[in-house]
């Protein structure tokens, strides 16, 4: 089953509304601590949310795969680093590629 708002977005997520709006509260994204967050800090918080609940959802017509890489350490201005890389892929039905020499 594709997964629905809440497991992408955390227990307490709704979109609704005219016009449509994507409500998620802090508490939806368990892993965030900080009372204010940054806007880097929520999207890390539901990049997260969404990784998990892919990788739990086993079913084959979910139309998504999340993975994640850690590396460390990693250099980032001269400062040694853990870099944590999510990778998201998403699928759509199948069409043969066909290489056309006009588009080279």
């Amino acid at each position: 089953m594709q997964p629905g708002i809440t497991d992408l977005f955390g227990a307490n997520s709704t979109f609704s509304g005219s016009p449509k709006v994507l409500e998620i509260p802090l508490s939806s994204l368990p892993a965030l601590t900080s009372a204010n967050p940054t806007a880097l800090e929520l999207y890390a918080a539901i990049v997260q949310t969404a990784h998990i609940s892919l990788n739990a959802n086993t079913d084959a017509s979910v139309m998504s795969a999340s993975d994640l890489t850690i590396s460390s350490p990693i250099t980032r201005n001269g400062t040694a680093k853990t870099q944590f890389q999510f990778t998201e892929r998403f699928y759509g039905p199948y069409a043969a590629p066909t290489f056309d020499p006009n588009a080279v």
